[in-house]
């Protein structure tokens, strides 16, 4: 058994891949629809072909820091089931949030299965990744224009990822990619855009986060990058909500974060509008969001605003 955390899905991908790798016998399951103990049946079920079998359990929320809907009795039944696994089953749990180091079913499952951190919180460590994947394409790329990029897409990776896409794209062949070419690329304009629409719905402003996301539709901004930087915003705050609850100072919170003390300043006076609840509540549905997204179960646009709309007219 795994659990893949982070707030990168496209890294949590990555790794999913890793243990799956080509195999037909893959069954994805959500559990803000099914039930733990529904993932225990599926998982002690076996084949008449004896085949191995991977269980994909996406937001295993009962893990981490997240409010959960597994019910106590659940899991119970589920530290029963890690004492004797179904050798032939292979579960690979994932969640967006946090994990709960101090919970009874964290510690019971760290000690006999991996626990990997899918985020990418160290500057360096983006960098490498990003070259990792320009390297792999056959592209060369210097370190002003990796800059420009994380930049741009606020050091998030799955905003990243898909830049170097379209970079990719852009080229008829592998080749240096330059500063200038990545600038046009990467609309600074849209960019704003995108970050305007955010800075609109942190602020309950629900006329303009409207407009601007109508906007956005006619000039076909891939939507994606707004529930990413959305999901980034309500996370910094839940974050920085639990550190000075624990009574860090603003100094070691910024350190933590790697933000700066502006930014800082700037989050914590939008959440004077939240309570914990909220910022929990409305990360969690972001991320069921990304999650329907990016498995084609529902269309971008057509979410977000269904969002909106719960928030600024529930």
């Amino acid at each position: 058994m795994y659990l893949f955390y982070g707030e990168s899905f496209r890294l949590i991908e990555e790794e999913i891949k890793k243990v799956v790798k080509e195999s037909p016998n893959v069954l994805t399951i959500d559990l803000e629809a099914s039930s733990l103990k529904e993932i225990i049946e599926e998982a002690t079920y076996v084949s008449m072909f004896q085949e191995q079998k991977y269980l994909i359990v996406r937001n295993a929320n009962f893990f981490t820091t997240a409010k959960s809907k597994t019910k106590e009795e659940e899991i119970e039944l589920f530290l029963k089931y890690m004492q004797n696994p179904v050798s032939l089953t292979t579960i690979l749990f994932t969640s967006p949030f946090k994990v709960d180091a101090r919970k009874k079913i964290y510690k019971e499952f760290s000690k006999t299965y991996k626990v990997i951190n899918c985020s990418i919180t160290d500057r360096n460590d983006l960098i490498n990744k990003i070259r990792d994947m320009v390297f792999k394409q056959k592209f060369k790329i210097d370190n002003e224009t990796i800059l420009y990029i994380m930049e741009s897409c606020q050091n998030n990776f799955d905003l990243i990822y898909n830049e170097l896409e379209k970079i990719f794209l852009y080229y008829v062949e592998p080749q240096k990619i330059e500063l200038q070419d990545v600038v046009n690329i990467v609309s600074r304009t849209l960019m704003d855009n995108n970050f305007k629409f955010v800075e609109a719905v942190i602020k309950k402003d629900g006329r303009e986060a409207l407009k601007i996301l109508e906007d956005l539709y006619v000039l076909k901004v891939e939507p994606i990058a707004l529930i990413l930087l959305l999901a980034r915003e309500y996370r910094l705050m839940l974050s920085i909500e639990t550190l000075l609850r624990g009574g860090y100072p603003k100094a070691t919170i910024s350190k933590q974060l790697g933000l700066q003390d502006w930014q800082i300043d700037k989050l914590i006076r939008n959440m004077n509008s939240y309570n914990e609840e909220d910022l929990k509540t409305y990360l969690k549905e972001i991320a069921s969001i990304d999650y329907r997204v990016k498995s084609g179960l529902g269309d971008a646009y057509t979410e977000l605003k269904a969002f909106l709309l719960k928030v600024f007219m529930p």
